[in-house]
């Protein structure tokens, strides 16, 4: 029997992939027993103002539509340095997953990490769900 996935009612979580896998490790063995029936994506490292350059690791635990969980990395400016997608939990329940986010900006600068579910969730009377993670990413050659 196939369940369909409810987002939490005002719960914006996240997390976030990259073009490199890496291995996962389990970050879904301590959530609350709430989080079981709903979708939701959430990042355990880096955290909302770590300090990233090039080639940064990204680990979380998720739950979503069919899986997805999609990626964009912007300049203060907001031009898109990278974008991708991944796979973590879906239907069967919550999964781990880790990924590297590789970006090649030209200065240092605040940037932003944005995840989001894809808007499948909006046919249920939901929105999607989105979040931006701040980070101070590292410059390049001609800081």
């Amino acid at each position: 029997m196939m369940r369909s996935l409810v987002p939490l009612a005002g719960i914006v979580l996240l997390a976030a992939c990259g073009s490199e896998p890496v291995p996962a490790t389990n970050n879904c063995d301590v959530l609350d027993p709430l989080f079981a029936d709903g979708a939701f994506v959430i990042v355990t490292a880096p955290v909302p103002g770590d300090s990233v350059a090039a080639d940064f690791e990204v680990s979380g635990c998720s739950r979503t539509f069919e899986s997805n969980v999609v990626w964009t990395l912007r300049g203060r400016d907001g031009r898109t340095l990278a974008s991708g997608f991944t796979t973590g939990g879906g239907v069967d329940g919550a999964a781990a997953f880790a990924f590297t986010v590789s970006y090649g900006p030209t200065v240092r600068e605040i940037g932003t990490l944005e995840v989001s579910e894809p808007a499948a969730t909006e046919a249920e009377g939901y929105p999607p769900l989105r979040v931006v993670l701040p980070l101070a990413l590292a410059g390049g050659a001609t800081e």
